[in-house]
């Protein structure tokens, strides 16, 4: 406990309120009579309050069950929060605030939230990391897993909090944001700053509204505005990047007005160009690179499915699906691959719970290269779908029979060749290449349809000598045992328990994992741990309630 705090509520003042207010089992149960054990003392060191000189603080356990019953419930702000803070008998009893107290206000909890996304001072990662994992911990040793536990992986989208705005938003807000903050930072009106760079727009409601008139459905008139956009935004980023080189602003000023000029000539360079008639467009295009929000740059663009595009960031889970426990989880921005995440988030479980043997997963996760690093890494087997062959007609490469052990193929008309060699790929790793005997097309019933006998004709008309050729996978000889393995019954009924995974992405969105509440990949990783934190915490306060009601009992 801080040497500079507010009271809080005394021991005999919490029983006075305790008969019929919380619920034995509930969040807010847990958090009013097991605060020592979730909030301990050396997970907040350096926070306000440490020293016997300034202003009182509050301490670090009130804030931090402030910031989990905000995430308790989806879509609390730090505004809603505090209030409800304030009204609510069963939050002020939760957090052990006297009745003549104002709770913590926005800013309070806003400074606690970057205090818990810096680093932790021994170990280099976030504080809410190390915050999740201790509560993780909790959850364990009290035995919530259970030995029919069925770890699973899986991911699911994070909308960005930022607006995501067209190429001709972006560029007409940007400028507008640009000459807003250089207009704080010079400490000058905004109307001054628009007759120095003698630009209207930057006084204008909205971009589309200053061009009014303009036909957007004209190529032509598209070009002429999106023209004269760029020329005002690459004219106006050479003003203020001088003015700050000139020194006219202070230094703390500088690096605020710098990344928005970068990336207002982001979306100058990267989405936009200049077709052979001169008619300058936007590029339709869904990329990871491309920048969707000025005010969320780390957002990106990703597709879930074919037809369905989002926008923000990816979250990526990994948990029991039996108890609900949530082990690990990580958001990255949303054009990461799911794969990328499988290593780093099961090397991470099993420093919580080192018996993990197996983890269910999706086909995103079936790639050989994923496989073996997380067999070698971490010792765990992925059960996921084997990535399967596709073919557009005919025979596909898995109706060859290839014998590892003598280096021999045989085609699915019964030609055998022994004739092979190494093969770089076009993915940089080498395969083995199978080559059958010009010729021996002739010998092969199956030759229209075998694709080591059939190579489509030259577009010019020419002919073309057949390929005889079958290049195969680096891994080949696994992935035909996995696909062997995965057609048999029992790997088919194992992987049924992986759509129980669903409870996880579930527990995380209806406490509002799907929507970010702020700007930023930080603090959308802040908000995930919090929620997964939340769902942790109700599983351990149901457990703790079960066993006291079994020693009443007893």
């Amino acid at each position: 406990m801080p040497i500079r705090s507010f009271q809080l509520l005394g021991f005999e003042d919490v029983m006075l309120l305790r008969a019929n207010l919380l619920d034995e089992g509930s969040l807010l149960w847990l958090v009013r009579d097991s605060a020592p054990l979730l909030f301990p003392d050396w997970l907040f060191a350096g926070w306000k309050g440490e020293s016997t000189t300034g202003r009182d603080a509050w301490p670090a356990r009130t804030l931090m069950s402030l910031l989990l019953l905000r995430y308790s419930e989806a879509g609390l702000t730090r505004v809603g929060s505090a209030r409800r803070a304030g009204t609510d008998v069963k939050w002020r009893s939760a957090l052990r605030l006297p009745w003549d107290v104002r709770p913590p206000d926005e800013k309070t909890l806003r400074e606690f939230e970057a205090f818990m996304a810096a680093p932790f001072p021994t170990m280099g990662v976030p504080r809410f990391l190390v915050f999740f994992e201790h509560i993780t911990r909790l959850g364990l040793d009290r035995e919530i897993v259970g030995p029919s536990a069925a770890w699973v992986i899986d991911s699911t989208p994070m909308w960005c909090y930022g607006a995501v705005l067209c190429t001709v938003n972006l560029l007409g807000e940007g400028i507008r944001s640009l000459a807003k903050r250089w207009a704080t930072a010079r400490r000058v009106s905004l109307a001054v700053i628009a007759q120095e760079w003698m630009a209207p727009i930057v006084v204008a409601k909205s971009t589309k509204g200053y061009f009014d008139g303009i036909d957007w459905s004209d190529p032509s008139c598209r070009s002429g505005v999106l023209k004269d956009l760029v020329e005002l935004a690459t004219r106006v980023v050479e003003q203020v990047n001088a003015g700050i080189d000139q020194g006219k602003i202070r230094r703390n000023k500088h690096l605020p007005l710098r990344r928005l000029c970068w990336n207002l000539l982001r979306v100058v360079t990267e989405d936009l160009e200049t077709t052979a008639d001169g008619t300058m467009r936007a590029i339709h295009r869904t990329t990871s690179s491309r920048l969707i929000s000025l005010t969320d740059p780390e957002a990106q663009h990703f597709r879930k499915s074919v037809s369905q595009v989002c926008a923000g960031y990816k979250l990526h889970v990994l948990g029991d699906a039996v108890s609900g426990l949530i082990l690990a989880l990580s958001v990255t921005p949303g054009g990461h691959h799911d794969s990328t995440e499988a290593h780093p988030l099961i090397q991470r479980a099993k420093a919580l719970r080192e018996d993990i043997r197996e983890v269910l997963a999706d086909a995103a996760y079936g790639g050989m290269p994923v496989r073996k690093q997380v067999q070698q890494g971490t010792g765990v087997t992925l059960i996921a779908p084997p990535l399967s062959i596709s073919k557009s007609e005919g025979l596909g490469k898995q109706d060859f029979d290839v014998d590892f052990e003598r280096m021999a193929a045989t085609c699915p008309g019964g030609i055998s060749t022994s004739i092979w060699q190494m093969t770089k790929r076009e993915d940089g790793q080498m395969g083995a290449t199978f080559s059958w005997p010009k010729g021996s097309e002739g010998q092969c019933a199956c030759a229209d349809k075998c694709p080591a006998h059939r190579r489509p004709p030259l577009k010019t008309g020419g002919t073309r000598t057949p390929l005889r050729r079958l290049l195969l996978h680096p891994d080949e000889q696994e992935l035909r045992r996995l696909r062997a393995e995965w057609q048999t019954p029992a790997s088919r009924e194992k992987y049924r328990r992986r759509t129980q995974g669903e409870r996880l992405i579930h527990e995380m969105t209806r406490r509002g994992a799907r929507n970010a509440s702020s700007w930023g990949l930080s603090h959308a990783s802040l908000q995930a741990h919090c929620v997964a934190a939340v769902n942790n915490l109700r599983l351990l306060a149901s457990k703790l309630a079960e066993v006291s009601q079994s020693r009443r009992a007893a």
